[in-house]
């Protein structure tokens, strides 16, 4: 019996959008059917995804027409709608949608996609309150179930420091801590002085006026969602650890500094075994003995590289550092989480043919 590949969309074809389709185009996971995108130059797009400041130029062909590009001869066509909820994704024959818009306001049109049965999942790639669940593979992916139709990718600062959160808070309890992140700048922030214009909340202008400043010559301080995103898939650690973050002048891979106070005190020895182990089973987590920077990390797939020359313990506390391609390894995670939807033992929703196929090329998680 011939079996069709899972048919994705992407909503919002920026960094992570286009991180996700290259992905997604090397690996040949998917059917990419449809991309649609606040910009209506299709050509300018095209281009976007074939070269890039980041990760080289594209290794396949790139074409496009006025409604559509082509990537290695798939083509996937191409709208220009502000809202997912106007894209027709149905005529598109699109079981899974990748919102990587990153506005919020789309997570809230998801549904009626939803409920008028045009796409059978809804992929967020942030963390949101208007999901069905939020997931952190290899932490929290087991709860999901059918009824789970719009799912939160969570943040890609989550992704990282949850796992060793986890062990270590398993292992010698966790009290307290700080974690502090060095993250690239972002798309909404500036090349000169100026207001910083929100993704998320288009038109709205951050009320910590820093956010303005110029991204390519300083570290800006702010606040950060990496705990707020990680306690709702480790509710055990809820209130116990601050977090905080610097907008850092560096294009990719991202750093956290995680510090925690244990209620016993294991050795620097303890910590790394435990790592060790932990790491090998986890298809999600790496480990680094040698002494790299931050550029060594770029296309790493991985959501953290725990970085064992680092790591540190002492009269109860413990000293992490961990390394993650903000983009590159998000992204990676993305694609998993499709798979792992369109592989739940008992869809309700998913086509009898989706269904196969999901079993037959993806496996039964």
């Amino acid at each position: 019996m011939a079996y069709r590949k899972i048919r994705i969309g992407i909503n919002g074809f920026g960094r992570i959008g286009r991180s996700v389709a290259r992905l997604n185009a090397l690996s040949k996971r998917f059917d990419l059917v449809h991309i649609n995108d606040v910009n209506s130059h299709v050509e300018n797009m095209a281009y976007l995804f074939k070269y890039d400041s980041i990760y080289g130029k594209f290794p396949g062909e790139v074409t496009n027409d006025k409604e559509a590009i082509t990537i290695d001869g798939h083509t996937a066509s191409y709208s220009s709608f502000r809202s997912i909820s106007e894209v027709d994704w149905k005529r598109h024959g699109t079981d899974i949608v990748i919102d990587a818009s990153g506005v919020s306001e789309n997570v809230i049109d998801a549904r009626e996609l939803i409920e008028s049965h045009k796409v059978e999942k809804v992929i967020v790639t942030h963390s949101s309150e208007f999901v069905d669940r939020e997931v952190i593979l290899g932490i929290n992916d087991y709860d999901l179930c059918p009824s789970d139709n719009i799912v939160s990718n969570s943040i890609c600062d989550a992704n990282a420091i949850a796992h060793a959160m986890k062990w270590l808070d398993e292992a010698f309890g966790v009290e307290g801590g700080s974690v502090t992140t060095l993250h690239p700048w972002l798309s909404y922030q500036n090349l000169v002085d100026g207001p910083a214009i929100s993704q998320s909340n288009p038109g709205v202008v951050w009320k910590d006026f820093a956010l303005g400043r110029a991204s390519i010559g300083s570290l800006i301080p702010k606040d950060t969602t990496a705990m707020k995103a990680t306690e709702k898939v480790l509710p055990q650690l809820r209130g116990k650890v601050m977090s905080m973050s610097y907008r850092i002048p560096t294009a990719v891979v991202a750093s956290s500094d995680i510090v925690l106070k244990a209620k016993s005190s294991p050795t620097t020895k303890d910590v790394v075994a435990l790592l060790e182990e932990k790491a090998q089973s986890s298809p999600y987590v790496r480990l680094n003995r040698e002494s790299l920077v931050s550029c060594d990390y770029e296309r790493e797939e991985a959501s953290c590289i725990i970085d064992l020359q680092w790591v540190k313990a002492q009269n109860g506390l413990i000293k992490l550092i961990l390394w993650y391609d903000n983009e590159w390894g998000y992204s990676a995670r993305v694609l998993d989480l499709a798979k792992k939807l369109s592989s739940l033992p008992t869809k309700e929703n998913l086509s009898t043919e989706s269904r196969e196929l999901a079993h037959a090329e993806n496996g039964v998680y």
